[in-house]
């Protein structure tokens, strides 16, 4: 005998129902990313995400040419840094929109909001399944000539269709360090779809070649600081600098600065400098950044007994930064994981000494004894003796401060170089004359 469930006719009338509704949506938003293409007007009530592509008679009159910026997130990171620095010199020949992809941080998206108004968070506008038709339909309406990727996991998933769908249009990815399992090995499987993979090192420029990297695709720019202007110590009260981390004159200051994440290690540091404050009373910590890792490495922190030692600052203001550095004796980078790290050359070129991993290309500009101490990266703790024989030893950490300063003149770190070498690589091929 079978029992007859009289609630299931109404139970799948309701799915198909519900079924039916999405696929109406999705049709809809796909029609509307059609008219885009062809440049048809939208209806006034049209309330979906994609009404916000609609340019405005002045957007229309900027011939400048269009470039998409993919990114995962807008956190105050040194990718993050560095992106905001080459979008902000991009600008004067390109049109910018920036599109994000993660859920999480973003810190430092009012700085690109002074770059471009157009930044769209797709995790806050669209389910997830309706990412790739929005992306289409904004660059279908901005018509655009470029892409510029930055750890977009969602450009390397989707270029293959945007260049189905896009021919002409040309792809540049920036990559920041060589890690097999991170993002490298993803460019290097889209890398028949992405026409320049940009190493910030020559470090990563030859991980890519020696994956399989197309000829003639890879360009390596080395990241810059600006040493002649922001972070030139020349000029910088070290006393108020001090002051405003709450440190006082004499003490010798260990810093930090990165995400409190995994690759950053910051419970490798505290490993490395808690014995140096339990052997030296005029020592201190100053600690700068957030992250998923702060409550482990403020937990570690009391468990070592050095939380009243540690000032701990989770967020900071871009241009504090040169105050930050002049506050410090010794900046300590413990990272897993590195490229070229804007903070180890913005350190150095505000005269303070930094105590690193061998990552990235930290052992081609920190020379042993003399601008800093290297150390492999599977033994971070053994920074601790070279870092506590300058606390006391005020001639050695002058002389190491000078030559801080002086490696990164030496090596033409010029973030203004930099900048140069990014807009030849971009540069449009048919400039367009527009208006400001």
């Amino acid at each position: 005998m079978t029992r007859t469930n009289r609630s299931l006719p109404p139970l799948r009338l309701g799915w198909t129902a519900l079924a039916k509704s999405w696929l109406r949506k999705i049709d809809r938003l796909r029609r509307l990313a059609v008219r885009l293409e062809r440049g048809a007007p939208l209806a006034a009530a049209n309330q979906e995400p994609f009404s916000a592509l609609v340019r405005s008679a002045g957007n229309l009159a900027d011939l400048r040419p269009h470039l998409l910026v993919l990114v995962p997130w807008l956190p105050i990171g040194g990718a993050e840094v560095l992106l905001a620095d080459i979008l902000d010199s991009l600008k004067a020949e390109w049109r910018l929109s920036i599109v994000t992809t993660e859920t999480g941080d973003q810190a430092l998206a009012p700085a690109f909001a002074a770059i471009t108004t157009e930044i769209y968070h797709l995790p806050d506008l669209l389910d997830r399944r309706h990412w790739f038709e929005f992306v289409a339909a904004l660059m279908a309406s901005r018509d655009s000539k470029a892409i510029l990727s930055s750890g977009s996991r969602f450009l390397y998933k989707n270029l293959k269709r945007i260049k189905a769908r896009f021919p002409a249009i040309r792809s540049y990815d920036i990559l920041h360090n060589d890690a097999p399992k991170a993002h490298l090995a993803s460019a290097l499987r889209a890398r028949l779809h992405i026409d320049r993979l940009i190493a910030v090192n020559e470090r990563i420029g030859r991980s890519l070649t020696g994956g399989g990297a197309r000829p003639g695709t890879v360009a390596v720019i080395p990241n810059g600081v600006d040493y002649e202007g922001v972070f030139n110590p020349h000029g910088m009260d070290r006393a108020a600098a001090r002051q405003r981390f709450g440190i006082e004159e004499d003490t010798f200051v260990i810093g930090f600065v990165g995400r409190m994440s995994a690759e950053k290690r910051p419970l490798a540091f505290l490993t490395v400098a808690a014995p140096i404050l339990a052997t030296h009373p005029n020592a201190r910590l100053v600690v700068l950044g957030d992250g998923p890792m702060a409550k482990a490495f403020g937990d570690a922190a009391e468990a070592s007994g050095i939380a009243d030692r540690l000032h701990h600052v989770p967020r900071l203001d871009r241009s504090a930064m040169p105050q930050f550095y002049a506050s410090c004796s010794i900046l300590v980078m413990s990272s897993l994981i590195e490229g070229t790290p804007l903070v180890m050359l913005e350190a150095l070129a505000m005269g303070c000494p930094v105590a690193s991993t061998d990552v990235g290309d930290a052992a081609l500009i920190i020379r042993e004894g003399i601008n800093g101490f290297i150390v492999p990266v599977a033994v971070p703790e053994d920074l601790t003796p070279r870092i506590a024989s300058l606390v006391d030893d005020t001639a050695a950490l002058e002389r190491m401060r000078a030559a801080a300063r002086q490696s990164i003149i030496d090596t033409g770190r010029s973030v203004n170089a930099m900048l140069a070498a990014y807009r030849a690589l971009m540069r449009p091929e048919f400039p367009a004359r527009h208006r400001r």
